[in-house]
């Protein structure tokens, strides 16, 4: 019976120091989460002006007929996968190599941001362009190498087109995979072109500054959808350690209570065996 209970509270110990642990990691993460979260509504907030000004003045027969418009006639496209370098973070890392191992084919060649994507497709048969470094923390330097790495790998028709695999956020309890198409480049349907009156005069021809503003547009495409990944993966991982606390604060209570009676029958069987003795 005292091996018993020596047993419990060791168990009850090791979940309490466990519970620490969970508790802090979900504060960090809640913190982070709220630095990220305003940097995200900064960099999407550009993101949209930016696109929504690419798209006014894109839209003529001159710009869209350029290579950057045009899909390449070979088999295999290049995906760009954000995922995460640590891991206690909920299925945040699932979810993006679920929706990559499901939609791309032995074709497709993959460039993975984040050290568990890297860990996770080991076992595919995927093409893993490994000239970058696994980090979920690029700077300006590794974000212009990768995207001129991806411009260079269209222009040159290595690959059909490019595309970004991120998460998007919905808010901090849903978060989901999302595709997004880079190259080529696409002009909505629905979107109507800047007045005759408004336009801007553009030197020195709208061919050159599209050739500047592409870099751009992709750099600042890779840098938003970093920033929202690492938001969602952040809200992954302080809902994760959230459940991970509840439940050690349920199974501390439900041994504190399988320890109190294994306690009180021991005590009870002492009290039976003092009055066993004194009778005989």
């Amino acid at each position: 019976m005292a091996k018993g209970l020596a047993t419990l509270r060791r168990r009850i110990t090791s979940i309490k120091a466990t519970k620490k642990v969970t508790k802090a990691m979900q504060m960090i993460a809640t913190t982070k989460l709220k630095s990220w979260k305003q940097a995200m509504l900064d960099a999407k907030e550009y993101a949209f002006l930016l696109v929504d000004l690419m798209q006014r003045h894109l839209k003529n027969d001159e710009l869209t007929n350029a290579a950057y418009f045009k899909e390449n006639e070979v088999k295999g496209s290049l995906y760009i996968l954000i995922t995460s370098n640590l891991g206690l973070c909920g299925p945040y890392n699932y979810n993006i190599i679920s929706a990559a191992t499901s939609t791309l084919t032995k074709e497709d060649s993959i460039l993975i941001i984040g050290e568990k994507g890297s860990r996770y497709l080991k076992p595919f048969s995927f093409e893993v362009d490994r000239r970058f470094v696994a980090s979920s923390h690029l700077n300006d330097i590794d974000i212009a190498q990768v995207s001129d790495a991806l411009l260079t790998s269209f222009l040159t028709k290595q690959v059909r087109s490019v595309h970004i695999l991120y998460t998007e956020f919905v808010n901090n309890l849903i978060a989901r995979p999302k595709f997004i198409q880079l190259l080529p480049l696409s002009i909505p349907k629905d979107v109507t072109p800047l007045p005759v009156v408004d336009q801007p005069l553009i030197e020195p021809d709208p061919l050159s500054v599209l050739a500047k503003l592409v870099p751009f547009y992709l750099k600042n495409t890779l840098y938003s959808t970093m920033i929202e990944s690492q938001v969602c993966e952040q809200s992954s991982r302080r809902n994760a350690m959230e459940k991970a606390s509840d439940n050690a604060d349920e199974l501390i209570e439900q041994l504190q209570l399988d320890y109190n009676k294994q306690r009180q029958a021991n005590i009870t069987q002492e009290i039976a065996e003092i009055i066993g003795g004194s009778a005989t």
